[in-house]
């Protein structure tokens, strides 16, 4: 197929996934790198490897030459809005007919700080001028993995300040998907999606789940939300991006994260992934 879509963010849980689905359909992928990137996968599918950095504008509209759709996954970090504008600017410059942005579940509230980041970025695009989609996706799966599997192998258990509260958690691999149907169908312009699992489901219903999967004893610890503050700030993350999660855990705790959303399988013809299948398809990560 001759379209070249840009993927950035390519070596996130989405735009991995994405850019495998893409190439594995016949389409031209190119991708961002940074001179840390681990790149052998992505060499591997055949994809074009370009350097760019979100903080120079000027590298950006290099790697949108040629491109019409370009989706983009953003760091979480407290410059987020600043290095999505400049995706943003860049792709003006560079004619790009339609960018796809990995936003977050109520991000049209603007309730908290994550929501109000991801919204200020959404204006920009819907100020641009350029086609849009928006998906807005409840927390990964796969931060489970990222950011617990360690203390899960080591002690048997993992720690967040969440209570009892029930989050419709989604598969990022369902989520990349969705991103591949948006971004080679027609139809998607101009809308929002919000992305959940097929259910919502507890931190508690989560560690019962991978001691059925795993075969060993996991507990979900619930912990303060001060505590788990000043366990992310010593463990070295930016204070701002620390009082933003402890906002998110807060929103998880009192269940404004539960609504179910049948949209994944709307987009893609199939029913969204299952925390259960999820377990199983990652269970090496939980045993080590």
């Amino acid at each position: 197929m001759d379209t070249t879509i840009l993927v950035i963010g390519a070596t996130g849980n989405i735009g991995k996934e994405l850019t495998k689905l893409l190439t594995d359909k016949g389409y031209k992928v190119r991708v961002t790198i940074r001179p840390t990137s681990q790149t052998e996968e992505l060499k591997a599918l055949g994809v074009e490897l370009i350097h760019a950095d979100l903080l120079v504008p000027s590298s950006l509209k290099e790697a949108m030459k040629g491109i019409e759709k370009v989706f983009f996954a953003t760091p979480f970090v407290p410059n987020m809005v600043e290095l999505s504008s400049h995706i943003i600017q860049a792709a003006k410059e560079a004619g790009v007919k339609h960018l796809v942005k990995i936003s977050g579940a109520g991000a049209e509230l603007e309730a908290i700080t994550m929501a109000k980041w991801h919204r200020t970025i959404e204006k920009e695009i819907e100020q641009s001028g350029i086609a849009y989609t928006f998906l807005r996706p409840n927390s990964f799966m796969q931060n489970i993995v990222n950011f617990s599997s360690h203390t899960i192998r080591d002690h048997g258990a993992f720690y967040a300040p969440i209570g009892d509260g029930e989050i419709a958690m989604v598969d990022a691999r369902d989520v990349a998907n969705v991103a591949n149907h948006v971004l080679t169908e027609e139809g998607h312009e101009n809308k929002a999606y919000y992305l959940s699992g097929p259910e919502a489901i507890s931190y508690h219903e989560i560690a019962n789940i991978l001691s059925d999967v795993t075969g060993k004893s996991i507990k979900y610890v619930d912990v303060p939300a001060e505590s788990a503050r000043q366990s992310m700030l010593d463990a070295g993350m930016p204070a701002e991006t620390v009082d933003a999660l402890v906002e998110l855990y807060h929103i998880n705790k009192i269940g404004y994260t539960a609504e179910v959303s049948n949209t994944v399988e709307e987009i893609i013809g199939q029913k969204a992934t299952s925390f259960e299948t999820f377990a199983k398809d990652y269970q090496e990560a939980f045993i080590g």
